[in-house]
This record gives C-alpha cells, structure tokens and sequence, in this order.
C-alpha cells in the first residue's frame, strides 16, 4: 500500500511538474484580419508552427482572427501590446507612416520586386522609424499579393474604354485620384456589396487581385479579365515595439527567422496559385484581356506626380524615377 501511495504521488508530482512546464511557456498572439480559407492565414499556421518547435515549446502561440475584430481593431491591439504581432494590408502605412504609404500607388510599378524598393535600405529603415514612433510596432516582414485587374463585360485595352465608366475601387484617396485622372468614374464601395452592385448596375466595373475575383465569384457578373496589374502591394507582419526590444537576441532571431521562412514559402504560394486561378476564371467564363498599360500608365502620370510630392523624398524620388523609365 504504501509503495503505491509513492507512486501515486510520484505520478501527480510528475503531472504537475509537467502542466507547470506547460504553464511556463510565454503566450504569443498573432492577429490575422482574414478568413482561415486566406493564404494570409495559411502563413500565419506554418508561423505558429515553425516558432513552437525552434523555441522547443517557449513559447505558446495562438493565432486570432476575425472574432476579435477587423484590420484596424487588430493594428490597434498590436499597436497597444494586446497582440506581439498583427497582419495589415495598406491601412497600417496609412495610419502610421503616410509619407511612405507609396507602394500600393497604381500604375507606377512593374512587379512586385519594384514595389518592394520603397521598403528596402535608407528608405525602409526611416519607414520603420515612423512606424515605431507612431504606432509602437515595426515592420518585420513583408507577404505579396496578387496584382490587381479590372473586370468589366466588355473588353478594356486602352483608356478609353473606361471614359466615364463607373468603376468601384477601395476607399483609397490616391485610388480615386488616379482613376478620376485617367477619366474613369470611381465610387468607393464596400467589398461585401460590390457583387451585388454589379449585378444591379450601381457600377460597370471593379478591380481586384485574381483571388478576390474568383472567391468573390465576379465571374458570375462579370464576363471579363482586364490584366491592367496596376497595383502591386502587400501584406504587413507589424511586432508590438516592447515585445521586439524585450526579447532575447536568440529568441529575437528564431522569431525573425520563423517569419522569413514562413513569409517565403508564402510568396512562393500565392505566385504559384496564380496561374491556376486564371485558368479557373476562363473555366468559369471569362475571356482575358492584355491591355495597353503603357498607356494608363501615361494617363496617370499627373495624378501620380502630383500625389508623390506628399510623400518623403526619398519615396517621392523613387516614384518619379519610375515615371521616366
């Protein structure tokens, strides 16, 4: 009796000791704004993943979405230190560093690789600063997204085919300036209601990454794929600034570490699923449209000259420098 009285205490201090390792290990919370279906999503699974195993179970990671809130709500937890680390797409640089808000500026880059510049070196670390003094988070990495195009029931190769057209674009103001510019009629309109205003004819047109087209099922009012690709932007990881100074030098780099590899392997998913998604739409439908964007781009120009002298130099010089190639 006794030695199975021992064992049984050894057994419930080994089980306590156990659930005090556990206990131990620091929570770190992801917010993420989109869906679990979202490849943004996906990235953040393979992110909690690659940190629990390289810390050997330190830290315990959860992710959150959309039940505690939209974009803004989750900035703004990162931002307080509610969350060690948020998903933003454009809103974050243009809540807390608008002078460099540039990337996602339509018809100016040719790739994402272009768009990519306005982060990197001299011009990224002043971005980050802002971002720090402004919003008490820094930017640690950096996902693409899928170029955005327009869709219509007619085909658009030219300016000229969306002259006083009605087209929905995303309550951005440089969006709608350089729509306005190249004489399109932009309305600002929630991405729940698109579909159901293009099928009521509220509007003619939208524009959006191919993914958005074929989950929102465009297809289905709209017979057209414009491959205008005039905007190349990105997700933001944004790190809460006291969580990122509070960190050991080795967490620091396993955490940094698990971040690249996961936004990586990301990269390679969303370009890879791209093509599939094309195929997809034309199965659907649609007939795929090259337009002349030189052409936009010309178009453009005066609206876009005149939006860069907002931002820093340093953005504004690159900007332009793109106008002249």
């Amino acid at each position: 009796m006794k030695t199975i009285k021992a064992s049984g205490i050894v057994l419930t201090g080994l089980a306590a000791w156990g659930t005090a390792l556990s206990a131990s290990a620091e929570e770190l919370a992801i917010a993420i704004h989109v869906e679990p279906s979202h490849a943004m999503f996906q990235v953040g699974e393979r992110l909690k993943e690659t940190i629990e195993e390289k810390t050997d179970g330190e830290f315990s990671v959860t992710l959150l979405g959309t039940e505690v809130g939209g974009e803004r709500d989750h900035l703004e937890g990162a931002s307080n230190g509610e969350y060690e680390i948020a998903l933003g797409g454009s809103m974050p640089m243009t809540l807390y560093a608008e002078q460099f808000a540039a990337a996602d500026l339509p018809f100016v880059y040719g790739s994402s690789e272009e768009a990519r510049e306005v982060y990197a070196g001299e011009t990224g670390e002043l971005l980050n600063e802002q971002l720090i003094d402004n919003g008490n988070m820094r930017l640690v990495a950096l996902s693409a997204r899928n170029p955005r195009n327009l869709t219509s029931n007619f085909p658009v190769e030219t300016p000229e085919d969306v002259q006083d057209v009605r087209m929905r674009v995303p309550e951005i103001a440089p969006w709608v300036q350089i729509w306005e510019e190249i004489g399109a009629l932009p309305s600002p309109i929630a991405w729940p209601e698109v579909y159901t205003s293009l099928q009521t004819g509220v509007i003619d047109m939208q524009e959006n990454p191919v993914d958005l087209i074929h989950a929102g099922k465009i297809y289905e009012v709209q017979d057209h794929i414009n491959k205008t690709e005039h905007v190349y932007s990105f997700f933001h990881w944004l790190m809460n600034e006291d969580f990122y100074q509070g960190l050991s030098e080795e967490n620091r780099e396993v955490i940094l570490g698990a971040i690249e590899d996961a936004t990586n392997w990301g990269d390679d998913m969303v370009a890879e699923g791209q093509a599939e998604l094309y195929e997809q739409l034309q199965e659907e439908g649609m007939t795929v449209v090259e337009p002349d964007v030189a052409a936009f781009r010309s178009a453009a120009e005066p609206a876009i000259r005149d939006i860069a002298e907002d931002y820093h130099p340093a953005v504004r010089d690159y900007v332009l420098s793109l106008l002249e190639e």
